[in-house]
């Protein structure tokens, strides 16, 4: 019964959630469509598009408060183009990139002669008028229509016709040309046309929309004469859609908003499909493993991040088949588990042997060698010679016991065969103890040896024979590592409740590489002729010592500055 009241919220709440989503994509579809609509407008006729939208798209508060999209006011400065807002008694209140000789307001004569010409200090205006709830506004729009301008220049330097030469320079250096009506037929191209207009309403098509053509057209008419100069400019951003399959931009946008609308019906059916088809797949993958014998991947590290949160639970697609999977997950656990730990055995001794093998081989090779002298007759050695001989064998027999020793030491403490016995310890005597042992030391007085104790008691819970051998591998390793002369400082603190210990020292440093692998059993890094024979072993039995103390330790080093290692506890 659990399981079928969740499958009916489920599709109860996916049904909501979907008619709740296509609302707001349909919302979103027709919001992208009008941007691209107006957009398109934009190209065809910036300037009529900017005049039929800004009234539109204003925003009044009151009567002296008044703001446009900032968009469109950025339009207005990009296409050289001026607006004021003027309320009933006249006065412009709201302005845009108006110049400085046009009036802050205006009479009942003014705004008839606007509407009349269309003109205000030989600038372009057309004008809007616009009613709202508060009050009627009146928008005027200004231009300079430079193009317009240039052509009645034309016409009325060179309408005599005398200078046809300096016309065609003229018309070549603003890439243009010109056609010639008279009594209604065209008479005279000048300059080189590009293309001819075929019917009435192309050349129609050319004034209003310019941006959608491959030349803007602006016309003077001389009606005395019945004379009209139509001037061809070239338009540089237009760019041929002919190639297009459906080159009408209501076409391109209906298949558009179609291959929109099937990519969403394709994607909700994916998407239906990979939900309660993935779970099922996997129950299926999941058998086939166990009839194989697959016991340690009836899940796979995949599957399981795609069925499980980082914190056990079930992931929110995958609910429904919660119990399910929350079963098969506990048995894959646990087979898992075991066959991971028979693994790790493995591999612990596989390591094991291999460092008994590769760090017993030198000494080995030593004693051997000896062994041969010995035994053959071909050499009389002399009882100094015999002396050095068995000081090396012994030597190297004492290295490989200590080796084998140490060996065993790091097999038990990684897998936690050794339990220490915790004392209260006053960590200031105890580690000056331990530093003192060096100090004293005859056979290393070419080193210096400094201790700092914390300035306030510090006892900690530590295993003292451990703990010495964890202090004896750190000191040691200083000494055996650095030139001579080199200073050794221990230094004790109690932060927050917790004891700090840091063994430091001035000597050559390690680099990041040897820094980063400084607790790795068989790392040697780069350097064979300093770093031989076991290195690193005393450091991996330290760190393993301090993780059975619930304590960290930490390595920082940097070459030719020293190294300081920390230990917390």
């Amino acid at each position: 019964m659990r399981l079928q009241r969740r499958v009916t919220v489920h599709f109860a709440f996916q049904f909501v959630a979907l008619l709740i989503a296509l609302f707001f994509i349909t919302l979103s579809l027709l919001f992208i469509f009008a941007n691209l609509a107006t957009k398109e407008e934009l190209k065809a006729n910036p300037k009529r598009e900017i005049i039929e939208s800004i009234p539109l798209s204003a925003v009044i508060y009151n009567e002296d408060t008044f703001s446009i999209g900032e968009k469109w006011h950025d339009l207005l400065i990009e296409n050289n183009m001026w607006v004021q807002l003027v309320n009933q008694d006249g006065e412009v209140f709201y302005s845009v990139n108006t110049p400085d000789s046009l009036q802050s307001s205006y009479s009942e004569h003014d705004l008839l002669v606007i509407e009349s010409t269309g003109e205000i200090d030989n600038y372009t205006v057309e004008t809007a008028y616009d009613k709202w709830e508060d009050g009627v506004y009146y928008y005027i729009f200004g231009f300079y229509n430079d193009e317009q301008m240039m052509l009645e220049e034309l016409y009325k330097t060179y309408n005599d016709r005398t200078d046809n030469k300096k016309l065609i320079q003229t018309l070549q250096s603003h890439n243009s040309y010109l056609d010639i009506y008279v009594n209604g037929d065209l008479v005279e191209t000048i300059g080189a046309s590009s293309e001819r207009n075929n019917k009435p309403l192309d050349l129609i098509g050319r004034i209003h929309q310019p941006g959608e053509n491959s030349t803007k057209v602006f016309t003077h008419h001389d009606e005395k004469a019945n004379v009209t100069w139509v001037l061809h400019l070239i338009n540089e951003e237009y760019k041929d859609q002919s190639f297009w399959l459906f080159p009408a931009k209501e076409t391109q946008i209906f298949i558009m908003i179609a291959l929109i609308s099937l990519f969403i019906a394709i994607s909700v059916s994916i998407w239906n499909g990979y939900r309660y088809g993935k779970p099922l797949i996997t129950f299926v993958n999941w058998l086939e493993r166990l009839e194989k014998n697959h016991y340690l991947d009836v899940l796979t590290e995949k599957e399981r991040r795609k069925i499980f949160k980082k914190n056990g639970k079930v992931k929110f697609r995958y609910r429904i088949f919660q119990e399910v999977f929350q079963s098969f997950e506990k048995m894959s656990a646990k087979l898992i588990a075991a066959e991971k730990e028979r693994e790790q055995l493995e591999k612990t001794r596989a390591e094991w042997m291999t460092g008994i093998s590769h760090d017993l081989r030198t000494p080995l090779s030593s004693v051997q060698g000896y062994g041969h002298l010995l035994e053959s007759e071909q050499y009389t050695f002399s009882e100094t010679e015999l002396s050095e001989m068995g000081k090396v064998i012994r030597e190297k027999s004492d290295y490989m016991v200590r080796l084998l020793e140490d060996f065993s030491l790091v097999f038990q403490l990684k897998n936690s065969v050794i339990t220490i016995e915790k004392q209260t310890i006053d960590l200031n005597k105890f580690v000056e103890k331990n530093v003192l042992k060096f100090k004293n030391d005859l056979t290393i007085q070419d080193k210096h040896f400094r201790f700092y104790a914390s300035s306030h008691p510090c006892y900690a819970d530590i295993d003292p024979k451990w703990f010495t051998r964890v202090l004896d591998n750190l000191i040691s390793n200083a000494v055996k590592h650095n030139p001579p002369y080199t200073t050794m400082e221990v230094k004790v603190t109690n932060k927050s409740g917790k004891a700090m210990i840091q063994v430091s020292d001035n000597g050559k440093g390690m680099d990041e590489d040897f820094v980063a692998n400084f607790f790795e059993r068989y790392y040697r890094g780069t350097s064979t002729e300093d770093r031989v024979g076991g290195e690193g072993l005393g450091m991996s039995i330290a760190h393993a010592i301090i993780q059975l103390h619930d304590g960290k330790i930490d390595v920082q080093s940097k070459i030719g500055l020293g190294t300081t290692i920390t230990i917390i506890i």
